[in-house]
Protein backbone atom coordinates (compact mmCIF):
# COMPACT_ATOMS: atom_id res chain seq x y z
CA UNK A 1 0.00 0.00 0.00
CA UNK A 2 2.67 2.51 0.66
CA UNK A 3 4.08 2.00 -2.34
CA UNK A 4 0.88 2.36 -4.49
CA UNK A 5 0.31 5.56 -2.60
CA UNK A 6 4.24 6.75 -2.94
CA UNK A 7 3.35 6.40 -6.95
CA UNK A 8 0.60 7.98 -7.27
CA UNK A 9 2.06 11.26 -5.34
CA UNK A 10 5.14 10.63 -7.94
CA UNK A 11 2.74 10.72 -10.88
CA UNK A 12 0.36 13.69 -9.60
CA UNK A 13 3.65 15.69 -9.15
CA UNK A 14 5.08 14.91 -12.31
CA UNK A 15 2.29 15.70 -14.27
CA UNK A 16 1.89 19.12 -12.17
CA UNK A 17 5.22 19.71 -13.31
CA UNK A 18 4.59 19.12 -16.89
CA UNK A 19 1.66 21.21 -16.96
CA UNK A 20 3.64 24.16 -15.77
CA UNK A 21 6.04 23.61 -17.99
CA UNK A 22 3.15 23.68 -20.59
CA UNK A 23 1.34 26.44 -19.35
CA UNK A 24 4.45 28.83 -19.56
CA UNK A 25 4.71 28.15 -23.30
CA UNK A 26 0.98 28.95 -24.09
CA UNK A 27 0.97 31.09 -26.88
CA UNK A 28 -1.13 33.97 -25.17
CA UNK A 29 1.28 34.31 -22.32
CA UNK A 30 4.37 34.55 -24.47
CA UNK A 31 2.90 37.07 -26.22
CA UNK A 32 1.49 38.94 -23.37
CA UNK A 33 4.74 38.89 -21.20
CA UNK A 34 7.42 39.47 -24.61
CA UNK A 35 5.63 41.91 -27.54
CA UNK A 36 3.96 45.12 -27.54
CA UNK A 37 3.10 47.56 -30.19
CA UNK A 38 4.28 51.58 -30.12
CA UNK A 39 3.17 53.36 -33.02
CA UNK A 40 5.50 51.92 -36.02
CA UNK A 41 7.67 49.69 -34.34
CA UNK A 42 6.69 45.97 -32.53
CA UNK A 43 8.80 45.53 -29.10
CA UNK A 44 9.71 41.77 -28.77
CA UNK A 45 11.80 41.68 -25.29
CA UNK A 46 12.78 45.94 -25.45
CA UNK A 47 14.07 45.06 -29.32
CA UNK A 48 12.67 46.95 -31.75
CA UNK A 49 11.35 46.17 -35.18
CA UNK A 50 10.16 48.71 -37.65
CA UNK A 51 6.59 48.21 -39.04
CA UNK A 52 4.61 49.76 -42.00
CA UNK A 53 1.55 51.52 -42.27
CA UNK A 54 -0.30 48.66 -43.03
CA UNK A 55 -0.69 45.16 -41.38
CA UNK A 56 -1.38 41.84 -42.20
CA UNK A 57 -0.43 38.05 -41.38
CA UNK A 58 -0.52 34.47 -42.15
CA UNK A 59 0.16 31.89 -39.49
CA UNK A 60 0.19 27.87 -39.56
CA UNK A 61 1.11 25.20 -36.62
CA UNK A 62 -0.47 23.54 -33.65
CA UNK A 63 0.37 26.80 -31.84
CA UNK A 64 -0.52 29.70 -33.67
CA UNK A 65 -4.36 30.02 -33.25
CA UNK A 66 -3.33 31.35 -29.58
CA UNK A 67 -0.73 33.73 -30.96
CA UNK A 68 -3.16 35.03 -33.79
CA UNK A 69 -5.91 35.78 -30.79
CA UNK A 70 -3.30 37.63 -28.65
CA UNK A 71 -1.69 39.47 -31.48
CA UNK A 72 -5.15 40.66 -32.91
CA UNK A 73 -5.78 41.76 -29.70
CA UNK A 74 -2.80 43.89 -29.37
CA UNK A 75 -2.69 45.09 -32.87
CA UNK A 76 -6.45 46.11 -33.25
CA UNK A 77 -7.67 48.35 -36.24
CA UNK A 78 -4.27 48.42 -37.83
CA UNK A 79 -4.28 44.51 -38.66
CA UNK A 80 -6.13 44.72 -42.57
CA UNK A 81 -6.13 41.09 -42.73
CA UNK A 82 -5.44 37.53 -41.85
CA UNK A 83 -5.49 34.17 -42.86
CA UNK A 84 -3.80 31.12 -39.97
CA UNK A 85 -3.55 27.44 -41.12
CA UNK A 86 -4.67 25.36 -37.94
CA UNK A 87 -5.08 21.53 -37.33
CA UNK A 88 -8.71 20.21 -38.00
CA UNK A 89 -10.71 20.99 -34.51
CA UNK A 90 -8.80 23.28 -33.22
CA UNK A 91 -11.05 25.98 -33.15
CA UNK A 92 -13.06 23.75 -30.76
CA UNK A 93 -10.13 22.54 -28.95
CA UNK A 94 -8.29 26.12 -28.26
CA UNK A 95 -11.08 26.97 -25.34
CA UNK A 96 -9.28 23.30 -23.75
CA UNK A 97 -6.45 25.26 -23.44
CA UNK A 98 -7.32 28.76 -23.09
CA UNK A 99 -9.40 30.80 -20.97
CA UNK A 100 -11.74 32.35 -23.37
CA UNK A 101 -11.86 35.15 -20.74
CA UNK A 102 -8.49 36.07 -21.70
CA UNK A 103 -9.20 37.54 -25.25
CA UNK A 104 -11.03 40.73 -25.85
CA UNK A 105 -13.70 40.62 -28.91
CA UNK A 106 -12.09 39.30 -32.05
CA UNK A 107 -12.13 42.25 -35.18
CA UNK A 108 -12.92 39.57 -37.11
CA UNK A 109 -10.05 40.39 -40.03
CA UNK A 110 -8.99 37.01 -39.67
CA UNK A 111 -9.42 33.50 -40.71
CA UNK A 112 -9.19 30.27 -39.19
CA UNK A 113 -9.08 27.67 -42.02
CA UNK A 114 -8.63 24.12 -40.48
CA UNK A 115 -7.06 21.54 -42.21
CA UNK A 116 -4.05 18.35 -41.97
CA UNK A 117 -5.11 15.35 -39.97
CA UNK A 118 -2.54 13.74 -37.93
CA UNK A 119 0.19 16.01 -38.48
CA UNK A 120 -0.29 14.89 -42.34
CA UNK A 121 -1.50 17.78 -45.11
CA UNK A 122 -4.61 17.05 -47.14
CA UNK A 123 -6.42 18.53 -49.98
CA UNK A 124 -7.89 21.09 -47.47
CA UNK A 125 -4.58 22.62 -46.25
CA UNK A 126 -3.24 22.74 -50.37
CA UNK A 127 -6.90 25.43 -50.35
CA UNK A 128 -5.83 27.05 -47.27
CA UNK A 129 -2.17 27.52 -48.65
CA UNK A 130 -3.12 28.92 -52.09
CA UNK A 131 -5.05 31.49 -50.18
CA UNK A 132 -2.22 32.66 -47.99
CA UNK A 133 -0.19 33.03 -51.51
CA UNK A 134 -2.95 34.96 -52.87
CA UNK A 135 -2.96 37.19 -49.79
CA UNK A 136 1.15 37.87 -50.17
CA UNK A 137 1.83 38.13 -53.64
CA UNK A 138 -0.68 40.94 -53.57
CA UNK A 139 1.29 43.18 -50.82
CA UNK A 140 3.83 46.14 -51.54
CA UNK A 141 6.28 48.10 -49.89
CA UNK A 142 4.23 49.91 -47.76
CA UNK A 143 2.80 46.35 -46.02
CA UNK A 144 4.34 44.66 -43.02
CA UNK A 145 3.32 40.75 -43.00
CA UNK A 146 3.41 39.64 -39.51
CA UNK A 147 4.18 35.54 -39.99
CA UNK A 148 3.35 33.35 -36.81
CA UNK A 149 5.08 29.99 -37.20
CA UNK A 150 4.89 26.71 -34.75
CA UNK A 151 5.93 22.97 -34.80
CA UNK A 152 3.06 21.10 -37.03
CA UNK A 153 3.41 23.72 -39.66
CA UNK A 154 5.34 22.08 -42.03
CA UNK A 155 1.94 19.90 -42.25
CA UNK A 156 -0.33 23.18 -42.04
CA UNK A 157 1.68 24.94 -45.23
CA UNK A 158 2.10 22.79 -48.06
CA UNK A 159 2.52 23.16 -51.89
CA UNK A 160 4.30 20.56 -54.43
CA UNK A 161 6.06 21.59 -56.57
CA UNK A 162 4.55 21.09 -60.54
CA UNK A 163 4.92 17.44 -61.09
CA UNK A 164 5.32 16.52 -57.42
CA UNK A 165 2.08 14.76 -55.95
CA UNK A 166 1.34 15.57 -52.75
CA UNK A 167 -0.06 12.09 -52.13
CA UNK A 168 4.09 11.29 -52.89
CA UNK A 169 5.33 13.41 -51.51
CA UNK A 170 3.98 12.77 -48.19
CA UNK A 171 4.67 8.96 -48.67
CA UNK A 172 8.25 9.71 -48.67
CA UNK A 173 8.13 11.46 -45.85
CA UNK A 174 5.66 8.59 -43.97
CA UNK A 175 8.65 6.31 -45.01
CA UNK A 176 11.13 8.11 -43.59
CA UNK A 177 9.85 8.99 -39.99
CA UNK A 178 8.95 5.18 -39.86
CA UNK A 179 12.53 4.49 -40.87
CA UNK A 180 13.82 6.73 -37.64
CA UNK A 181 14.92 9.77 -39.46
CA UNK A 182 14.81 12.59 -37.46
CA UNK A 183 12.40 16.03 -38.14
CA UNK A 184 15.66 17.64 -39.24
CA UNK A 185 16.06 15.32 -41.90
CA UNK A 186 12.80 15.02 -43.34
CA UNK A 187 12.29 18.70 -43.38
CA UNK A 188 15.00 19.06 -45.40
CA UNK A 189 13.27 16.77 -47.85
CA UNK A 190 10.09 18.79 -47.61
CA UNK A 191 11.84 21.60 -48.34
CA UNK A 192 13.31 19.94 -51.43
CA UNK A 193 9.92 19.31 -52.92
CA UNK A 194 7.86 22.62 -52.38
CA UNK A 195 7.59 25.93 -53.39
CA UNK A 196 6.62 27.37 -50.30
CA UNK A 197 8.66 26.12 -47.18
CA UNK A 198 12.53 26.97 -47.86
CA UNK A 199 11.90 31.08 -48.07
CA UNK A 200 9.31 30.29 -50.51
CA UNK A 201 6.46 32.00 -48.50
CA UNK A 202 9.80 35.11 -48.22
CA UNK A 203 9.92 35.37 -51.60
CA UNK A 204 6.31 35.54 -52.68
CA UNK A 205 5.80 37.99 -50.36
CA UNK A 206 8.60 40.63 -51.48
CA UNK A 207 8.90 43.38 -51.15
CA UNK A 208 6.65 43.43 -47.75
CA UNK A 209 8.46 44.17 -44.19
CA UNK A 210 8.40 40.59 -43.04
CA UNK A 211 8.42 39.86 -39.59
CA UNK A 212 8.46 35.94 -38.67
CA UNK A 213 7.62 35.29 -34.54
CA UNK A 214 8.81 31.78 -33.99
CA UNK A 215 7.70 29.20 -31.54
CA UNK A 216 10.08 26.68 -32.09
CA UNK A 217 9.77 22.93 -31.54
CA UNK A 218 13.27 21.46 -32.90
CA UNK A 219 16.52 21.10 -30.76
CA UNK A 220 18.85 24.06 -30.98
CA UNK A 221 15.90 26.09 -32.63
CA UNK A 222 17.01 26.25 -36.17
CA UNK A 223 14.58 28.52 -37.33
CA UNK A 224 15.43 27.26 -41.04
CA UNK A 225 13.77 24.16 -40.45
CA UNK A 226 10.97 24.89 -37.46
CA UNK A 227 7.90 24.42 -40.22
CA UNK A 228 10.45 23.97 -42.85
CA UNK A 229 11.43 27.59 -42.67
CA UNK A 230 9.03 29.84 -45.26
CA UNK A 231 10.71 32.62 -44.44
CA UNK A 232 14.34 32.07 -44.22
CA UNK A 233 16.67 31.28 -47.39
CA UNK A 234 18.08 28.42 -47.93
CA UNK A 235 20.10 27.33 -50.96
CA UNK A 236 18.02 23.52 -50.87
CA UNK A 237 21.71 21.86 -51.43
CA UNK A 238 20.71 18.25 -53.41
CA UNK A 239 23.93 17.00 -51.75
CA UNK A 240 22.18 17.05 -48.21
CA UNK A 241 19.20 15.55 -49.64
CA UNK A 242 20.96 12.26 -52.05
CA UNK A 243 23.05 12.07 -48.09
CA UNK A 244 19.83 11.64 -46.24
CA UNK A 245 17.74 9.31 -48.84
CA UNK A 246 21.39 7.36 -48.91
CA UNK A 247 21.57 6.87 -45.12
CA UNK A 248 17.92 5.54 -44.96
CA UNK A 249 18.34 3.14 -48.19
CA UNK A 250 15.83 4.82 -50.42
CA UNK A 251 17.50 6.87 -53.14
CA UNK A 252 17.16 3.82 -55.56
CA UNK A 253 13.62 3.73 -54.91
CA UNK A 254 12.66 7.59 -56.06
CA UNK A 255 12.53 7.91 -59.78
CA UNK A 256 10.32 10.28 -62.06
CA UNK A 257 9.55 14.08 -61.45
CA UNK A 258 10.20 13.89 -57.66
CA UNK A 259 13.79 12.18 -58.19
CA UNK A 260 14.92 15.12 -61.05
CA UNK A 261 13.80 17.77 -58.68
CA UNK A 262 15.29 15.93 -55.40
CA UNK A 263 18.84 16.30 -57.53
CA UNK A 264 18.61 19.43 -58.95
CA UNK A 265 20.63 22.36 -58.24
CA UNK A 266 17.58 25.41 -57.33
CA UNK A 267 17.46 28.21 -60.18
CA UNK A 268 15.98 31.05 -58.01
CA UNK A 269 17.85 34.38 -58.30
CA UNK A 270 17.94 35.38 -54.63
CA UNK A 271 21.03 37.35 -54.34
CA UNK A 272 19.08 41.00 -55.03
CA UNK A 273 17.33 40.36 -51.52
CA UNK A 274 20.04 38.72 -49.65
CA UNK A 275 22.47 40.18 -47.48
CA UNK A 276 26.69 39.10 -47.07
CA UNK A 277 24.98 36.34 -43.93
CA UNK A 278 22.86 35.06 -46.98
CA UNK A 279 19.53 36.38 -45.28
CA UNK A 280 16.83 37.86 -46.46
CA UNK A 281 17.14 41.75 -46.30
CA UNK A 282 13.59 42.06 -45.79
CA UNK A 283 12.84 39.22 -43.47
CA UNK A 284 13.41 39.31 -39.30
CA UNK A 285 13.10 35.96 -37.89
CA UNK A 286 12.43 35.74 -33.82
CA UNK A 287 12.30 32.96 -31.12
CA UNK A 288 9.40 33.98 -29.25
CA UNK A 289 9.42 30.96 -27.13
CA UNK A 290 11.16 27.29 -27.09
CA UNK A 291 11.82 24.43 -25.01
CA UNK A 292 13.75 26.09 -22.62
CA UNK A 293 11.21 28.22 -21.38
CA UNK A 294 9.30 25.50 -20.62
CA UNK A 295 12.19 23.41 -18.78
CA UNK A 296 12.58 26.84 -16.82
CA UNK A 297 8.78 26.96 -15.43
CA UNK A 298 9.13 22.94 -14.88
CA UNK A 299 12.12 24.04 -12.99
CA UNK A 300 10.27 26.71 -10.91
CA UNK A 301 7.16 24.57 -9.86
CA UNK A 302 9.50 21.65 -8.94
CA UNK A 303 10.70 23.96 -6.08
CA UNK A 304 7.72 25.51 -5.33
CA UNK A 305 6.65 22.11 -4.46
CA UNK A 306 9.72 21.38 -2.14
CA UNK A 307 11.44 18.66 -4.97
CA UNK A 308 14.68 19.67 -5.75
CA UNK A 309 15.03 20.08 -9.92
CA UNK A 310 18.07 18.68 -11.28
CA UNK A 311 18.09 20.04 -15.23
CA UNK A 312 19.94 17.34 -17.71
CA UNK A 313 19.52 18.89 -21.16
CA UNK A 314 16.79 20.32 -23.84
CA UNK A 315 18.26 18.24 -26.88
CA UNK A 316 17.65 14.72 -26.37
CA UNK A 317 17.62 12.87 -29.63
CA UNK A 318 18.28 9.69 -31.30
CA UNK A 319 16.37 6.62 -30.96
CA UNK A 320 14.44 5.92 -27.72
CA UNK A 321 15.99 2.74 -26.93
CA UNK A 322 19.15 4.18 -26.68
CA UNK A 323 17.32 7.60 -24.89
CA UNK A 324 16.14 5.06 -22.06
CA UNK A 325 19.11 3.27 -22.11
CA UNK A 326 20.85 6.80 -20.92
CA UNK A 327 17.90 7.52 -18.54
CA UNK A 328 18.53 4.47 -16.68
CA UNK A 329 22.03 4.77 -16.36
CA UNK A 330 21.50 8.11 -15.33
CA UNK A 331 19.06 6.88 -12.76
CA UNK A 332 21.03 3.99 -11.73
CA UNK A 333 24.20 6.50 -10.61
CA UNK A 334 21.88 8.74 -8.54
CA UNK A 335 20.01 6.02 -6.50
CA UNK A 336 23.58 5.16 -5.96
CA UNK A 337 24.34 8.64 -4.63
CA UNK A 338 21.44 8.55 -2.35
CA UNK A 339 22.21 5.75 -0.70
CA UNK A 340 25.46 6.18 -0.38
CA UNK A 341 26.99 3.71 -2.57
CA UNK A 342 29.03 5.69 -4.81
CA UNK A 343 31.57 8.29 -4.13
CA UNK A 344 31.97 11.79 -5.62
CA UNK A 345 34.81 10.42 -7.56
CA UNK A 346 33.08 7.13 -8.87
CA UNK A 347 29.95 8.97 -9.96
CA UNK A 348 31.82 11.81 -11.67
CA UNK A 349 34.15 9.33 -13.80
CA UNK A 350 30.83 6.98 -14.53
CA UNK A 351 28.92 10.02 -15.97
CA UNK A 352 32.27 11.31 -18.31
CA UNK A 353 32.78 7.96 -19.10
CA UNK A 354 29.31 7.82 -21.19
CA UNK A 355 29.24 9.87 -24.48
CA UNK A 356 25.61 10.20 -23.83
CA UNK A 357 26.05 12.19 -20.70
CA UNK A 358 29.40 13.69 -20.77
CA UNK A 359 27.87 16.86 -21.96
CA UNK A 360 26.87 16.98 -18.23
CA UNK A 361 30.60 17.44 -16.92
CA UNK A 362 30.48 21.39 -15.90
CA UNK A 363 27.51 20.40 -13.84
CA UNK A 364 28.40 17.25 -11.94
CA UNK A 365 29.77 18.79 -8.72
CA UNK A 366 27.32 20.60 -8.56
CA UNK A 367 24.54 17.81 -9.10
CA UNK A 368 26.42 15.44 -6.56
CA UNK A 369 26.38 18.33 -4.02
CA UNK A 370 23.07 18.47 -4.41
CA UNK A 371 22.30 14.92 -3.87
CA UNK A 372 24.19 14.73 -1.06
CA UNK A 373 23.11 17.82 0.45
CA UNK A 374 19.08 16.75 0.04
CA UNK A 375 19.21 13.07 0.24
CA UNK A 376 16.20 12.59 2.10
CA UNK A 377 13.93 14.78 -0.17
CA UNK A 378 12.44 14.63 -3.48
CA UNK A 379 14.05 15.01 -6.63
CA UNK A 380 12.98 16.09 -9.94
CA UNK A 381 15.28 15.13 -13.34
CA UNK A 382 14.21 17.43 -16.24
CA UNK A 383 14.78 17.38 -19.82
CA UNK A 384 13.38 17.83 -22.97
CA UNK A 385 13.94 16.87 -26.71
CA UNK A 386 12.92 14.48 -29.50
CA UNK A 387 13.75 11.29 -29.89
CA UNK A 388 13.17 9.02 -33.33
CA UNK A 389 11.08 5.85 -32.97
CA UNK A 390 12.39 3.28 -35.82
CA UNK A 391 8.53 1.87 -36.74
CA UNK A 392 8.95 -1.96 -38.00
CA UNK A 393 5.02 -2.90 -36.24
CA UNK A 394 1.46 -2.58 -36.81
CA UNK A 395 0.43 -1.05 -33.24
CA UNK A 396 -0.28 2.41 -31.99
CA UNK A 397 1.88 4.33 -30.47
CA UNK A 398 3.47 7.72 -30.26
CA UNK A 399 7.51 8.73 -29.25
CA UNK A 400 6.75 9.42 -25.55
CA UNK A 401 4.41 6.19 -24.84
CA UNK A 402 7.25 4.30 -26.36
CA UNK A 403 9.78 6.01 -24.38
CA UNK A 404 7.90 5.57 -21.00
CA UNK A 405 7.19 1.85 -21.79
CA UNK A 406 11.29 0.97 -22.58
CA UNK A 407 12.07 2.96 -19.64
CA UNK A 408 9.94 0.93 -17.40
CA UNK A 409 11.45 -2.21 -19.15
CA UNK A 410 15.40 -0.60 -19.16
CA UNK A 411 14.59 0.39 -15.19
CA UNK A 412 13.17 -3.07 -14.18
CA UNK A 413 15.90 -4.89 -15.09
CA UNK A 414 18.67 -2.68 -13.78
CA UNK A 415 16.37 -3.04 -10.05
CA UNK A 416 16.75 -6.82 -10.87
CA UNK A 417 20.25 -6.63 -10.99
CA UNK A 418 20.89 -4.55 -8.00
CA UNK A 419 18.13 -4.94 -5.41
CA UNK A 420 18.52 -2.32 -3.25
CA UNK A 421 17.49 0.02 -5.95
CA UNK A 422 14.04 -0.90 -4.61
CA UNK A 423 14.90 1.91 -1.60
CA UNK A 424 14.30 4.02 -4.32
CA UNK A 425 10.98 5.22 -6.02
CA UNK A 426 11.48 6.25 -9.30
CA UNK A 427 8.92 7.47 -11.55
CA UNK A 428 9.13 8.40 -15.42
CA UNK A 429 7.08 10.73 -17.43
CA UNK A 430 7.87 11.33 -21.02
CA UNK A 431 4.90 13.65 -22.79
CA UNK A 432 4.62 16.57 -26.06
CA UNK A 433 4.09 19.83 -25.39
CA UNK A 434 1.43 19.45 -28.17
CA UNK A 435 -0.92 17.05 -25.84
CA UNK A 436 -0.68 14.92 -28.99
CA UNK A 437 1.60 11.91 -28.91
CA UNK A 438 1.41 10.68 -32.42
CA UNK A 439 -1.67 9.66 -33.78
CA UNK A 440 -3.19 8.77 -30.38
CA UNK A 441 -5.62 11.01 -27.95
CA UNK A 442 -2.66 11.27 -25.16
CA UNK A 443 0.26 13.29 -24.62
CA UNK A 444 2.50 10.35 -23.33
CA UNK A 445 3.00 8.15 -20.64
CA UNK A 446 4.64 7.35 -17.20
CA UNK A 447 7.11 4.61 -17.26
CA UNK A 448 8.09 2.35 -13.27
CA UNK A 449 9.51 -0.85 -12.63
CA UNK A 450 6.60 -2.34 -11.26
CA UNK A 451 4.92 -2.12 -14.81
CA UNK A 452 6.80 -4.96 -16.02
CA UNK A 453 6.72 -6.89 -12.78
CA UNK A 454 2.83 -6.91 -12.81
CA UNK A 455 2.61 -7.97 -15.86
CA UNK A 456 4.94 -11.15 -15.27
CA UNK A 457 3.34 -11.63 -12.62
CA UNK A 458 -0.35 -11.99 -14.36
CA UNK A 459 1.39 -13.74 -17.35
CA UNK A 460 2.49 -16.69 -15.45
CA UNK A 461 -0.30 -16.88 -13.46
CA UNK A 462 -2.67 -16.75 -16.93
CA UNK A 463 -0.93 -19.45 -18.11
CA UNK A 464 -1.61 -21.49 -15.45
CA UNK A 465 -5.09 -21.06 -14.67
CA UNK A 466 -6.16 -21.06 -18.48
CA UNK A 467 -3.10 -23.56 -19.46
CA UNK A 468 -5.93 -26.45 -19.65
CA UNK A 469 -8.38 -24.50 -21.47
CA UNK A 470 -5.49 -22.85 -24.23
CA UNK A 471 -4.19 -26.48 -24.98
CA UNK A 472 -7.67 -27.87 -25.69
CA UNK A 473 -8.96 -25.15 -28.16
CA UNK A 474 -5.70 -25.23 -29.67
CA UNK A 475 -6.27 -21.18 -30.96
CA UNK A 476 -3.20 -19.72 -31.90
CA UNK A 477 -5.07 -16.07 -31.21
CA UNK A 478 -5.37 -16.91 -27.68
CA UNK A 479 -1.53 -17.48 -27.50
CA UNK A 480 -0.97 -14.28 -30.08
CA UNK A 481 -2.68 -12.16 -27.73
CA UNK A 482 -1.69 -12.89 -24.26
CA UNK A 483 2.51 -12.80 -25.64
CA UNK A 484 1.23 -9.33 -27.33
CA UNK A 485 1.00 -7.94 -24.39
CA UNK A 486 4.26 -8.53 -23.03
CA UNK A 487 6.37 -5.37 -23.14
CA UNK A 488 9.12 -6.92 -25.18
CA UNK A 489 6.95 -7.91 -28.06
CA UNK A 490 4.53 -4.14 -27.23
CA UNK A 491 7.62 -2.54 -28.36
CA UNK A 492 8.59 -4.59 -31.28
CA UNK A 493 5.19 -4.31 -32.85
CA UNK A 494 5.05 -0.19 -31.88
CA UNK A 495 2.02 -1.31 -29.50
CA UNK A 496 2.18 0.47 -26.54
CA UNK A 497 -0.97 2.81 -27.11
CA UNK A 498 -3.30 -0.42 -26.95
CA UNK A 499 -0.94 -1.33 -24.23
CA UNK A 500 -1.31 1.29 -21.69
CA UNK A 501 -5.02 1.93 -22.51
CA UNK A 502 -5.51 -2.19 -21.15
CA UNK A 503 -2.82 -1.61 -18.24
CA UNK A 504 -3.99 -0.26 -15.00
CA UNK A 505 -7.37 0.92 -17.00
CA UNK A 506 -5.41 3.76 -18.87
CA UNK A 507 -3.85 5.24 -15.42
CA UNK A 508 -0.88 5.21 -16.69
CA UNK A 509 -1.51 7.52 -20.01
CA UNK A 510 -1.41 11.48 -19.69
CA UNK A 511 -4.28 12.69 -21.57
CA UNK A 512 -4.14 16.38 -21.95
CA UNK A 513 -5.95 17.20 -24.59
CA UNK A 514 -4.75 19.54 -27.10
CA UNK A 515 -2.66 22.54 -25.62
CA UNK A 516 -2.43 24.54 -28.19
CA UNK A 517 1.21 25.00 -28.08
CA UNK A 518 4.18 22.98 -29.23
CA UNK A 519 7.90 22.98 -28.49
CA UNK A 520 9.06 19.33 -28.36
CA UNK A 521 8.96 16.84 -25.53
CA UNK A 522 9.15 17.41 -21.72
CA UNK A 523 11.12 14.19 -19.69
CA UNK A 524 11.03 14.30 -16.02
CA UNK A 525 11.86 11.49 -13.86
CA UNK A 526 10.86 11.34 -10.04
CA UNK A 527 13.39 10.21 -7.49
CA UNK A 528 13.23 9.96 -3.68
CA UNK A 529 14.13 7.32 -1.56
CA UNK A 530 11.59 5.47 0.26
CA UNK A 531 11.56 4.99 4.03
CA UNK A 532 10.95 1.80 4.18
CA UNK A 533 12.80 -0.74 1.86
CA UNK A 534 10.08 -3.06 0.23
CA UNK A 535 10.26 -5.65 -2.75
CA UNK A 536 8.97 -6.51 -5.45
CA UNK A 537 9.74 -9.86 -6.18
CA UNK A 538 7.43 -11.91 -8.62
CA UNK A 539 4.69 -14.10 -7.05
CA UNK A 540 4.56 -16.32 -10.09
CA UNK A 541 1.41 -17.96 -7.97
CA UNK A 542 -0.64 -14.81 -7.16
CA UNK A 543 -4.29 -15.01 -7.71
CA UNK A 544 -5.28 -12.54 -10.86
CA UNK A 545 -8.59 -10.45 -10.72
CA UNK A 546 -11.65 -10.60 -13.19
CA UNK A 547 -10.16 -6.89 -14.85
CA UNK A 548 -7.28 -8.22 -15.40
CA UNK A 549 -6.00 -7.05 -18.98
CA UNK A 550 -4.93 -10.33 -20.35
CA UNK A 551 -8.12 -12.04 -19.27
CA UNK A 552 -10.07 -9.07 -21.90
CA UNK A 553 -7.79 -10.70 -24.54
CA UNK A 554 -8.01 -14.41 -23.52
CA UNK A 555 -12.01 -13.82 -23.32
CA UNK A 556 -12.19 -11.92 -26.29
CA UNK A 557 -10.14 -14.41 -28.43
CA UNK A 558 -12.84 -17.38 -27.48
Amino acid sequence: MLRKMSLIKAKEELKDVFLAGVKSVQPHEIIRNKIRIDRNNLFVDNKSYAIRERIHMVGFGKGVMGMAIAMEKLLGDRLMKGIISIPRGAKSQIWDAESIETFSKFTGVISYQENSINNHPDSDTLTTTSNIINMVEALGDNDTLIVLISGGGSALLSMPRFNVSADDKLNLCKKLFNLGANIKEVNAIRQKLSIIKAGGLARIAYPANIIGLILSDIIEDPVELIASGPTVYSPKSPEDVIRILNKYEIFDEIDGEMKKILISQELNNDESFLDKQQLFTHVQNIIIGNNSLAIEAAQSESLRKNLNPIVLFNNVQGVVSDVSTMYGKICYLICQVLMKSLSKDDFISSIKADSHLSVLTEQLDKIYNTLQDSSDQGFILIAGGEPTVTVSGTGKDGRNQELALRFSLDWFKIVEDHPQLTKCNVVFLSAGTDGQDGPTDAAGAFGYSDINSTVLKFYHAINSEYKATISENNNPTIRQNIEGMIPENVLRNNDSYTFYSRFNNGSDLLKTGITGTNVMDLHLIYIKKFDCTCRHDIDKNETISEDNFFIDFFKNSE
